[in-house]
């Protein structure tokens, strides 16, 4: 099909900074630079059908794989199947199609995935406050995040609210929704504001939530892929989402196995999913 040059720039835009500099590299060209400055190095280069050809090639035609949703647990809650090369736009999807929005969502461009999910639903804003960030973009509280002595407390996610706010999470009682940076990617931005996205500001996450449960699963699924490829569209989504059930299956009952090594008590679970423990 006709792809026009603005629809292929918009695609190399949802690309990842490190995708578009090795992009660039691949064409021969300088990879030193902002995103922008990568882009209009590419939109010139475009201007010749043959590199337009090698620059669609290389962006519509890259795998896309796997996106999913994950609790620090490692049980997957949503997955879906991409046909192109991986955005925030794919999250977004996922977090929206949930019959409740996470009050907490970490991601490796938390700032994307905010300012896209924003965009996509303006009536009703799922990243706030704050556009998603721990506290306002104040010059105070950016110097204070920068010099590590900003805390932003969120007892809920350890105790639920007593008094629940509207249209809250029925879990934590709350109705803020933050997106932060995974651990190995906070550094990887050039916006100032996003040092209010690390998972270090917050004691209730800081040293026990994994962010990196999704980088695991991944490496586990690799030996997979030498007969998931071979398989037709169908045939390959049935045998992912059976692998899935399987994954969590295993997860879910070495993790009341490892509870009942130290308690004898009854377990039972809500209809959230929840272990609750009896008296």
């Amino acid at each position: 099909m006709d792809i026009s040059e603005d629809r292929l720039i918009n695609e190399i835009m949802n690309l990842k900074v490190d995708a578009v500099r090795n992009l660039v590299k691949q064409c021969g060209l300088e990879s030193a630079g902002s995103r922008m400055d990568l882009v209009i190095r590419l939109k010139d280069q475009m201007k010749s059908r043959s590199a337009f050809d090698k620059v669609f090639q290389k962006v519509w035609s890259a795998s896309g794989g796997w996106a999913v949703i994950m609790c620090p647990c490692g049980i997957i809650n949503s997955i879906k199947f991409n046909l192109r090369a991986e955005s925030p736009r794919d999250y977004c999807d996922m977090l929206l199609s949930f019959k409740h929005f996470p009050n907490v969502v970490i991601y490796d461009f938390a700032r994307g995935l905010a300012t896209h999910t924003n965009l996509r639903e303006p009536v009703k804003i799922p990243f706030r406050p704050n556009e998603g960030r721990l506290a306002d973009a104040m010059p105070e509280n950016l110097q204070s995040a920068q010099k590590g002595d900003l805390k932003v407390n969120l007892p809920w996610l350890k105790v639920k609210k007593e008094h629940a706010d509207s249209n809250a999470h029925p879990s934590t009682g709350s109705a803020e929704h933050y997106a932060l940076y995974d651990i190995f990617h906070e550094a990887n931005t050039s916006d100032a504001k996003d040092c209010l996205r690390k998972i270090a500001l917050v004691p209730e996450l800081h040293g026990w939530v994994n962010s990196q449960v999704a980088e695991q699963l991944f490496s586990k699924m690799r030996r997979n892929n030498y007969f998931l490829n071979m398989m037709s569209p169908g045939s390959h989504i049935f045998l992912m989402r059976s692998i899935i059930h399987h994954h969590n299956t295993m997860l879910n009952e070495k993790t009341l196995a490892d509870i009942h090594k130290i308690s004898s008590a009854d377990i039972t679970l809500d209809s959230s999913g929840k272990a609750i423990m009896g008296v």
